[in-house]
């Protein structure tokens, strides 16, 4: 999978202001102008960009113009390979390589732009995720993981802000091979003192095996992702300290110890979190135990994602100014609720106020709100901080109860008790029934099986469609044939999409290598372990040994379909020939028509100067061909008598 790249030195970017000053608004390659910037790794600056060719938005992580030291060319090329074979890389779980190259601001890695943002943004946000959610989050990475596991890839370097969101929320993983390349054992030591993460930023979710300094494995891998789950779960990571030496010891001799936390999922984390990479699971394994985990959880609330930047028109000119407006359909809403809870608030305090004012206001004031009983005010559009404000400042319980019904929104206020207007005591409990959502509908329990147009048209008689279809060979499955559903729960909202795994059918053959003069037995042998048909054509054959092999078409090496048949040309043995009538002929016509069919001449019985009375073999003789025949020739008194 590796690019060639360029041999000449890496350029240095020469710095046009503070900050982001001389950098925003610039074009690498020709084609991503930088936008803004959204975030940084250990070694480099992540932007938002615009590609001038497709008119979208993408990422461009950019490794900082002052982080390698003066003549690393090397460095460049090794990070630009590892670019080039991440690209190779596909999965629906993996966040895909667009781009690669060195420009004058420094080398560049361009990806899709996952507007959801990331693990790491939900965090510092104070969001917290669920075990419902982590499961999901768990599930998503450990399917992109199985992948480049499968081909004896080792991402090395898991951690929340390497776990990236689309806008419907799956989650996919980022940063595949280059962070190694950073961060290999060539670089690391140089790299470290210029990077802006801390010694324990760089261990914090390294495996036991990385801080021993031994080379990482795919079990390495899990771990860390392990790590990762449990503290977007508590909001604190395992084992960690501000002693970068302690949390190295504390991981290679302490197990995971969730404290019977999170129940079945806790337990299923604490297996894969085991010191000894041995004793955890791969990431198969793990998608496995989280799935069974998930019989025992809710169904996930949505995860609580970045908003999405504004498309950016190509207007030829710098966008640093420009700042992501909010969403409106997710502003719009909340905002309303608040104003109008907010309103109503208002509105009582002025009837209260009506009339009154200095201390006697005050005094009616805490008369009205101090008292025991207080009416219990209209909820319909109060927000969750409203519910909690209002309940916190008239000493009432908040129950709050969810439930599905269909025709609302998720976080819409169904109804309440007591009704508004009803006096409720302080310590009272005041109930409020917020919607999940429509009521879910079952995923057609058949779709595996169905063709493509035949599984769309049944989630559509549910109300639900077709997400991303992930398409892979299949040994069984017919192609265009839905081989299983990619959707852990069984019950999804109106208006969802399911992902389906489709089959390409028997993946393609290649024709093995079957050399001249291989047995029959052998080459049908060979043949049938790839699955091939086989046509036998029989030939004659004057190399090749009765029985055996001549060649085979296609030839060996050629990608065929798995359905495809070969010819195997098998010799039926040497070519028979007639000898011809050689008699009246001079010796060397009658040599030259031996030759011609295939035979050779032999010994001759007499003078070479004479005509030939016969020949050993006689004429009408069969032979094999390459048969030598000896030429009797008359004597030579006997031509002069005659």
């Amino acid at each position: 999978m590796a690019r060639k790249t360029q041999n000449s030195k890496y350029p240095r970017c020469v710095s046009q202001g503070s900050g982001e000053t001389g950098v925003i608004g610039r074009v690498l390659g020709g084609r991503f102008r930088l936008v803004t910037r959204i975030g940084a790794g250990r070694f480099t600056d992540v932007y938002m960009a615009y590609d001038l060719a497709s008119s979208r938005r993408v990422a461009v992580k950019l490794v900082s113009e002052d982080l390698l030291p003066d003549g690393w060319a090397g460095f460049a090329s090794r990070f630009l390979e590892a670019a080039g074979e991440a690209a190779a890389v596909s999965h629906p779980h993996l966040v895909a390589v667009q781009s690669w190259g060195d420009s004058d601001l420094g080398l560049y890695v361009v990806s899709d732009y996952m507007e959801g943002g990331s693990l790491q943004g939900m965090m510092d946000a104070g969001h917290l995720l669920s075990p419902s959610q982590v499961l999901m989050v768990g599930l998503d990475i450990t399917r992109g993981l199985e992948h480049i596991h499968g081909q004896d890839i080792i991402h090395g370097d898991i951690r929340p802000s390497n776990i990236l969101f689309s806008r419907r929320g799956r989650a996919r993983l980022a940063d595949l091979g280059t962070s190694w390349a950073l961060s290999s054992s060539e670089t690391e030591g140089a790299l470290m003192a210029r990077s802006v993460f801390s010694a324990i930023d760089a261990v914090r979710y390294a495996s036991p095996e990385q801080a021993q300094a031994l080379t990482p494995d795919h079990k390495s891998d899990v771990y860390s992702l392990v790590l990762v789950l449990t503290e977007a779960l508590s909001g604190r990571v395992p084992f960690q300290s501000d002693d970068p030496e302690y949390t190295q010891m504390a991981k290679m001799s302490r197990q995971l110890d969730l404290a019977g936390q999170f129940d079945r999922l806790g337990r299923v984390l604490e297996q894969a979190g085991q010191p000894e990479r041995d004793d955890r699971p791969t990431a198969r394994d793990l998608g496995l135990g989280l799935l069974a985990a998930a019989e025992t959880l809710p169904r996930p609330a949505p995860l609580i994602l970045s908003e999405p930047g504004p498309e950016i028109p190509d207007t030829g000119e710098s966008a640093a100014a420009t700042a992501p407006d909010r969403h409106p359909q997710q502003a719009v809403p909340k905002a309303k609720g608040r104003s109008a809870f907010r309103s109503l608030l208002a509105a009582v305090v002025a009837l209260v106020l009506l009339g009154a004012v200095g201390f006697g206001a005050y005094r009616l004031w805490d008369d009205w709100f101090g008292a025991e009983t207080q009416p219990v005010p209209d909820l319909a559009s109060a927000t969750d901080a409203d519910l909690l404000a209002i309940a916190n400042e008239l000493g009432w319980v908040l129950d709050l109860r969810e439930q599905r019904q269909d025709g609302t929104v998720a976080g819409q206020i169904l109804s309440q008790a007591p009704q508004p207007g009803t006096g409720l005591e302080r310590g009272g409990t005041i109930t409020v029934w917020i919607s999940l959502g429509p009521e879910l509908v079952p995923i057609p329990v058949n779709l595996a099986g169905l063709a493509v147009e035949d599984a769309e048209n049944s989630l559509a008689a549910v109300g639900l469609s077709a997400g991303e279809i992930t398409e892979r060979y299949d040994e069984e499955v017919l192609q265009g044939v839905v081989i299983e559903v990619d959707e852990m729960l069984p019950q999804l909202e109106q208006g969802s999409r399911v992902d389906l795994v489709v089959s390409l059918g028997p993946a393609p053959r290649l024709v093995p290598e079957i050399d001249a003069g291989t047995s029959l037995a052998a080459a049908l042998d060979r043949l049938e372990e790839v699955g091939l048909g086989v046509i036998e054509w029989r030939v004659a054959d004057n190399q090749v040994e009765a029985g055996h092999v001549v060649r085979v078409e296609p030839l060996p090496g050629t990608e065929v379909a798995a359905d495809s048949v070969v010819t195997v040309v098998v010799s039926d043995g040497s070519e028979q020939v007639r000898v011809p009538f050689l008699a009246t002929l001079g010796v060397e016509e009658a040599t030259e028509l031996l030759e011609v069919i295939g035979l050779c001449r032999g010994e001759i019985e007499g003078p070479t100067d004479t005509e030939v009375l016969a020949s050993n073999p006689p004429a009408e003789a069969v032979v094999d061909y390459g048969t030598c025949v000896s030429l009797i020739t008359r004597p030579q008194e006997a031509q002069e008598d005659g």
